[in-house]
C-alpha cells in the first residue's frame, strides 16, 4: 500500500520548501502536488524574470527532475467540488469563513501576521479536502496532508498521530545533500526492506488497543534497543571483517609463494560467507522494526 502526501505547494522567490520536500521523500512513497499550483511556477519559468526571482528557474527544474524520478507527481483538480459528505463540507465551510474574515484594518504587530496565517491556513484546508477526496476515490493506497499549521485541525486518527511523531525523527537534509543521493537511498533494496518493516509496525500498533502514549513508549524502547544492538553488531562485523582480511592476506601471500592458488580462492570464498552470515545476524536484531528510522537518521543527519 503506497503512502502519499498532499503537499500544499506555494511559490516563493526562494525555494524554501526544498529541505522539507527532502524530508518527506524519505518517508512517503510519493509527494502529490496540485496541477493548478504547479502551473503557476511553470508559467513563471517561461518568462523573463527579475534577478530576485531567478531562483524560480532552479525550483522548476528540481520539480521536473523529481517528477521524472517518481518522487513527486502532479494531480488534476477534482471535478466533484460540491461533495456533500460531512467531513468535506465542514472543511469547505471553514474555507469560506477564512476567506470572508479578511480584516484589512491592521494595527497591532500580532494583527500584521494574520493575513499570512490565513493564507497558509487556506492552503492547508485545500490540501485536507484533496486528501479526503483521494481517500474516497482510492482505497488501495493511503493519503495524508502536509500542513503548515498542523495544530489548526483535529488529528484524524491514531495512525496519523503515530506517523506524525515518527516523521519528527526523520532528518531534514540540508542543501549539501543532493536529490541524487536521496533517490539512490530510496532505491536501495536493503533500505526498502527496512522501510517496509517500519510500515508493517505502524500498521500493527495503529490497529492495536494501545494508547498513543503506550505506542510512543514502545517506539522509544525499540529504537534505543536496536541502536545499542546495531552498535554491538557493527563492532563484531568490523572485527570479524578485519580478522578475515588479515587471515586471507597472510594465506594469500604464503600460497602465492608456494603456488597453492586453490587455498587462496577458498579464503576469498570464506570472506564472502562470513559477510553473508553477519548480514543474516543483522536481520535478527531486536528492534529491527525501527531500523529504517535509525539508518536514515545516521545517513542524513550530518549532511
Amino acid at each position: 500500500m503506497s503512502k502519499n502526501i498532499i503537499f500544499p505547494y506555494v511559490t516563493f522567490n526562494k525555494f524554501v520548501d526544498e529541505p522539507l520536500l527532502k524530508k518527506l521523500s524519505l518517508f512517503y512513497d510519493k509527494i502529490l502536488v496540485s496541477e493548478s499550483r504547479f502551473s503557476i511556477l511553470e508559467d513563471a519559468s517561461k518568462k523573463e524574470l527579475k534577478e530576485e526571482f531567478k531562483e524560480l528557474h532552479y525550483e522548476y527544474s528540481v520539480w521536473q527532475y523529481l517528477n521524472e524520478n517518481n518522487v513527486v507527481s502532479k494531480y488534476n483538480n477534482f471535478n466533484d467540488i460540491n461533495d456533500s459528505s460531512d467531513d468535506i463540507k465542514e472543511l469547505q465551510d471553514l474555507m469560506m469563513s477564512v476567506v470572508r474574515n479578511n480584516n484589512t484594518d491592521i494595527k497591532t504587530a500580532d494583527e500584521k501576521i494574520q493575513p499570512l496565517i490565513k493564507f497558509y491556513l487556506s492552503h492547508d484546508i485545500l490540501a485536507r479536502i484533496d486528501t479526503l477526496k483521494f481517500r474516497k476515490s482510492d482505497e488501495l493506497n493511503e493519503y495524508y496532508s502536509s500542513l503548515r499549521n498542523f495544530g489548526t485541525f483535529n488529528t484524524e486518527s491514531k495512525k496519523n498521530q503515530v506517523i506524525q511523531f515518527i516523521l519528527n525523527d526523520i532528518p531534514e537534509p540540508n542543501n549539501s545533500t543532493s536529490w541524487e543521493q536521496i533517490i539512490e537511498y530510496r532505491s536501495d533494496l536493503d533500505v526498502k526492506n527496512k522501510y517496509l518493516a517500519l510500515m508493517n509496525w505502524i500498521n500493527k500498533v495503529s490497529n492495536s488497543n494501545m494508547k498513543l502514549s503506550e505506542i510512543k513508549d514502545e517506539y522509544d524502547y525499540l529504537y534505543n534497543d536496536y541502536m545499542q544492538q546495531f552498535k554491538l553488531h557493527k563492532m563484531k562485523y568490523n572485527n570479524s571483517k578485519l580478522e578475515v582480511i588479515l587471515n586471507a592476506t597472510v594465506n594469500f601471500i604464503t600460497n602465492i609463494s608456494t603456488g597453492n592458488y586453490t587455498t587462496s580462492i577458498k579464503d576469498l570464498f570464506q570472506f564472502n560467507v562470513k559477510n553473508a552470515q553477519l548480514l543474516q545476524e543483522e536481520a535478527k536484531l531486536s528492534g529491527k522494526e525501527l531500523a529504517y528510522i535509525y539508518h536514515t537518521s545516521l545517513k542524513f543527519k550530518n549532511e
